[in-house]
């Protein structure tokens, strides 16, 4: 009897349903004819190529909460546990409030009730949610870049990844982006290119009653270009051969409209 490959989201052991299993096998074969092969990945160059502004500076001036609030990032995978466990005392010195601080040393920073790795909410929010120097934003990314540490290995992997997606079919490895034909089956859903400018060009357009400088219409590029080192890091030897492809058909679309 033949067993279905086993479908996953690299960086998180949270899974995939079966319907979204689904849907990426049927998108796969559909679309394999646009894809590139580089090692054991099949690079989607429609999907990224796909328009987005990450003027995440500016997402709560036009939006009620941001992708941080809200609810709970996806898990980190066992081997990120200890190393980001290992600086939440140095992360947890740099909170605004003695309280924030003592509730880190209560209560710890994972959810315990959930998958090994998840990060608990506090306020409704990602715990590492926090103020700094009169801004909201991740507390591990603010901490990893005073102190200098490398911030790839200690923020959760998925919080770094957006709009990308990464998803291993046990055989091959699709890189991609959240689009209307992809949000089917991607870790991202539909609620960016429903509820945020920044994965929504068409929607903010028609959003005359905002600054026009936030998520301005020309800042809008495509999703590969926003996480050029990630790429880098992931395609390896291949990323130059990928990356002056998705450039040559970045320029082709331009050029055509």
């Amino acid at each position: 009897m033949n067993r279905k490959p086993s479908y996953r989201y690299v960086g998180t052991p949270d899974p995939m349903s079966e319907k979204e299993v689904y849907s990426c096998e049927k998108y796969m074969k559909k679309n394999r004819h646009a894809m590139i092969k580089a090692g054991r990945y099949m690079v989607d160059v429609p999907a990224l190529l796909a328009l987005f502004h990450l003027d995440c500076w500016n997402c709560r001036a036009v939006h009620r909460e941001t992708c941080c609030e809200g609810g709970q990032p996806y898990a980190v995978e066992e081997w990120q546990i200890p190393l980001l466990e290992k600086q939440v005392p140095a992360i947890a010195a740099r909170l605004q409030t003695a309280g924030e601080r003592e509730n880190w040393e209560r209560y710890g920073v994972w959810d315990r009730g959930q998958l090994p790795g998840t990060i608990r909410m506090r306020h409704g929010n990602c715990l590492f949610y926090q103020e700094n120097n009169g801004r909201f934003g991740c507390a591990i990314h603010a901490y990893a870049e005073e102190a200098g540490h490398d911030v790839l290995p200690l923020k959760p992997f998925s919080c770094q990844l957006y709009p990308l997606d990464l998803i291993d079919t046990g055989q091959e490895i699709l890189l991609t982006a959240v689009t209307k034909e992809t949000s089917s089956f991607s870790r991202w859903g539909t609620d960016y290119l429903e509820q945020f400018y920044c994965a929504n060009r068409e929607r903010r357009m028609l959003a005359a009653h905002i600054d026009e400088n936030w998520f301005a219409l020309d800042g809008y590029r495509p999703a590969y270009e926003w996480n050029v080192p990630m790429l880098r890091y992931f395609l390896q030897e291949e990323a130059d051969t990928v990356l002056e492809r998705l450039r040559e058909r970045s320029h082709m679309t331009t050029v055509s409209m």
